[in-house]
């Protein structure tokens, strides 16, 4: 039985994946490199690198794969799980988006907000429990002062990537 060509066994993976996973146009390139080194080892590099170009340029073309509208998706949930801005950007960055998107997408995610930050920043205190929403009636939470809960606190704040201001608010 002849083999297939690569650009098909390519699109027949693509189409796979992108059926269960929304991605990037650099995530599904990255997809499909490990799809090819592993499964596609009898092929001619140059064919697969073709045939990887062209899977995706298709896909994009049939509306399989659409990278602003994956940094929007991106970007709306991290917000409701309460990510800062600058966590949001890292996390699209390494999807290899370009800063138009992640701008857009940003934009797009706190749409109806005056401030998208204090918002975030606001459940992510709501889901660890910091500042107003701790509960620390227990003899083992007894062990610190209101100063130290409150700088455990702001320190949480920060290395979860929101301003100084943003944290004290």
């Amino acid at each position: 039985m002849p083999r297939k060509p690569a650009h098909v066994r390519m699109m027949n993976k693509a189409v796979d994946y992108l059926g269960r996973y929304a991605s990037s146009r650099h995530k599904l390139g990255q997809i499909l490199q490990r799809f090819a080194s592993r499964k596609l080892t009898d092929y001619d590099t140059d064919d697969i690198a073709a045939a990887i170009e062209q899977t995706i340029d298709q896909c994009s073309q049939l509306g399989y794969l659409d990278d602003r509208q994956f940094a929007v998706t991106v970007a709306r949930s991290q917000r409701r799980l309460g990510r800062s801005q600058a966590v949001i950007r890292q996390r699209l960055r390494q999807h290899a988006l370009g800063d138009d998107i992640i701008a857009y997408a940003l934009a797009e995610a706190d749409e109806n907000s005056a401030n998208g930050d204090l918002q975030a920043a606001i459940r992510f205190a709501q889901r660890r429990r910091l500042g107003p929403f701790a509960q620390r009636h227990s003899a083992h939470h007894q062990r610190l002062d209101a100063q130290q809960w409150k700088q455990r606190d702001l320190g949480a704040m920060a290395r979860a990537g929101f301003s100084m201001a943003t944290s004290r608010q």
